[in-house]
C-alpha cells in the first residue's frame, strides 16, 4: 500500500512539473488598443495564443487628404489566434495568425458650405465603414522575457502587420440630394475609394507590449 502511495505521489509530482508553465494569460497595450490573451506552450519551441483586442480612437475633427472630417471614430475589434515559433532561442519568436476582424470606422463630412452646388446639396454626410471580409491575417515577430526577477511573470512584445480586406461603406446625407439614388451611389463609391486607396488600412502595422503570467 505504501509503495502504491509513493508511486502515486511521484507520478503526481512528475505531471505537475511537466504541466508547469504551459498555460499563460496576460494583458497588453498596442497600436490597435487594449488586448487580453490566453496562451499555451507545447514545448520550448511552439506555442499558441488567443487574443482579443478592443478600443475606440476618437477625434472631434481630423483632416484627411486635405479634407476636414467630424466625429471620426476608429474602433478595432479583433479576435486572433496566433502560432508562435521560437526558432532561435526560447525568447525570440516568429508569429503567424488569423482571426475575426469586426473593426468599424466612421467619417462624417459637412458639404453645406461647399462652393459646388451639387456637393452642397448633400448637406452633412455620415459614413460608416466595415471590412468586407471579416477574416484578417497576421505576420510578425516578438520577444518574451520570462521569469522576471525569478517570478512567473513575462514581459512580452510584438511587432507585425495585419492583412485585411477592402472596406464597404454605408452613407447617409441630410441635404436635398439624399432623395437622388445616383447622388447617393456616387457618395458611397467616393467614400469607399477614399479608404480603399489607403494601403495602411489594409496592411495595418501593429506594435504591442504587455505582461503575462505563466501558470
Amino acid at each position: 500500500m505504501n509503495k502504491i502511495m509513493q508511486s502515486a505521489l511521484i507520478a503526481t509530482a512528475i505531471m505537475s512539473q511537466a504541466s508547469a508553465g504551459n498555460w499563460n494569460s496576460g494583458l497588453r497595450i498596442s497600436t490597435l488598443g487594449i488586448a487580453g490573451e490566453v496562451g499555451y506552450h507545447f514545448n520550448e519551441t511552439f506555442g499558441l495564443r488567443l487574443q482579443g483586442t478592443w478600443w475606440e480612437h476618437f477625434r472631434k475633427t481630423m483632416s484627411f487628404d486635405g479634407v476636414k472630417y467630424h466625429d471620426v471614430r476608429f474602433r478595432p475589434v479583433t479576435v486572433t489566434l496566433y502560432a508562435d515559433w521560437y526558432f532561435y532561442t526560447n525568447w525570440w519568436r516568429l508569429s503567424i495568425g488569423g482571426g475575426y476582424n469586426a473593426t468599424k470606422i466612421r467619417l462624417n463630412r459637412d458639404f453645406s458650405n461647399d462652393p459646388n452646388p451639387l456637393r452642397q446639396a448633400l448637406g452633412y454626410t455620415h459614413g460608416r465603414y466595415r471590412y468586407k471580409n471579416p477574416i484578417s491575417y497576421y505576420v510578425g515577430t516578438g520577444f518574451d522575457f520570462r521569469k522576471l526577477g525569478g517570478s512567473n511573470w513575462t514581459l512580452t512584445m510584438d511587432a507585425g502587420i495585419y492583412f485585411m480586406s477592402k472596406v464597404s461603406a454605408k452613407v447617409t446625407a441630410n441635404g436635398p440630394a439624399q432623395a437622388s439614388e445616383e447622388a447617393m451611389r456616387k457618395l458611397r463609391y467616393g467614400a469607399e475609394e477614399l479608404l480603399n486607396d489607403k494601403k495602411y488600412l489594409r496592411t495595418y502595422p501593429a506594435i504591442s507590449i504587455g505582461f503575462k503570467y505563466e501558470f
